[in-house]
């Protein structure tokens, strides 16, 4: 008998063995680790289960560095509920991949002014990003978002010779989207996408972990997202301040998941 699940989203679906375990292995879990963590799952599954008590089971049963991988997408999330943190956290991650980038200016364009939340450079151009986040995993960004990016630069275009524009989200797109960014040249950036190159593959490249994918108190992670600690590495880079804002005890523990973290 079928087993059907409740995606985010609100949409049902029958239980998909091999997705969830193509997600543990992400997490660097060996194949007989997936195995094992399948075979305790399978044994708390019912019909109507949430994609949310999955994961959240999955979480529970995984261990350090593995556990901490697995909760990427949620920890991205939890740089919200606005979407400045996440900008921030874009503007990491495009300068990992060189660029220098510029965040939220305001530009003129033909027609009206506009607040750009990245511009890029590098030796190949100048881009414009807007940069959509959700607060919901169950969310995609649309063909909505795709024609409000390409208008934009289509403003912009002739008084700020902008060469592309791009638009990054940490969500998934939608069919739609996709083919409409396709077809007019528009560079999208979000959750396994680009195919082998997705915003996910780019936090692992290069280490670019969010600091909200430690275990804090809310009350600390809200002091140093505060202070400007937007990345799990500024843990290590900035540990004197980091040491100044929260007790010895909650500054050893970061210290500590960090460095099993990245290493």
């Amino acid at each position: 008998m079928s087993t059907y699940v409740i995606k985010r989203s609100g949409e049902k679906e029958e239980f998909d063995e091999a997705k969830v375990r193509t997600a543990i292995l992400r997490s660097d879990a060996t194949p007989e680790e997936a195995d094992e963590i399948l075979k305790r799952l399978k044994s708390e599954l019912y019909d109507g289960i949430t994609t949310e008590v999955i994961y959240r089971h999955v979480h529970q049963m995984l261990q350090g560095r593995k556990a901490i991988k697995f909760g990427l997408k949620k920890a991205i999330l939890r740089l919200g509920p606005e979407g400045e943190n996440f900008e921030r956290f874009m503007a990491r991650v495009y300068e990992a991949e060189g660029y220098r980038t510029i965040l939220r200016t305001s530009l003129n364009g033909k027609c009206v002014q506009h607040e750009v939340d990245i511009i890029l450079e590098n030796g190949q151009g100048r881009m414009m990003v807007e940069c959509k986040f959700h607060n919901s995993l169950g969310l995609k960004s649309n063909i909505q978002c795709t024609l409000y990016t390409y208008a934009r630069f289509l403003d912009l275009q002739s008084t700020q010779k902008l060469d592309r524009p791009c638009l990054a989200t940490n969500t998934r797109f939608t069919t739609d989207a996709i083919q409409y960014a396709e077809c007019v040249g528009m560079r999208l950036l979000g959750w396994r996408y680009p195919e082998g190159a997705g915003l996910e593959q780019l936090v692992e490249k290069h280490l670019l972990y969010p600091i909200t994918i430690l275990e804090m108190h809310r009350a600390d992670l809200g002091i140093l997202l505060g202070a400007h600690f937007l990345l799990a590495r500024d843990v290590l880079d900035r540990r004197g301040e980091l040491e100044r804002l929260l007790s010895s005890a909650s500054s050893s523990s970061l210290v500590s998941q960090v460095k099993e973290l990245l290493t």
